[in-house]
């Protein structure tokens, strides 16, 4: 089975998420990314994605 980039790094990001050590504690786009070697401005569709379909919470701004 094959998935194409955009479910790779869906995936990827979900379960970078999921493995924190703890899960109240934010989460940069720039640190999944640099973890992953992914694409920062192709990592923002998805996690922004990936917020609106509810499963992850997201934060904008600075801070995010």
């Amino acid at each position: 089975m094959r998935l194409t980039n955009y479910s790779d790094y869906a995936l990827r990001s979900l379960i970078y998420l999921a493995t924190k050590p703890d899960p109240y504690l934010l989460a940069n786009i720039s640190d999944i990314a640099n973890s992953y070697n992914i694409s920062k401005s192709h990592l923002t569709k998805i996690i922004h994605q990936l917020g609106q379909l509810g499963y992850i919470d997201s934060v904008r701004g600075k801070n995010g």
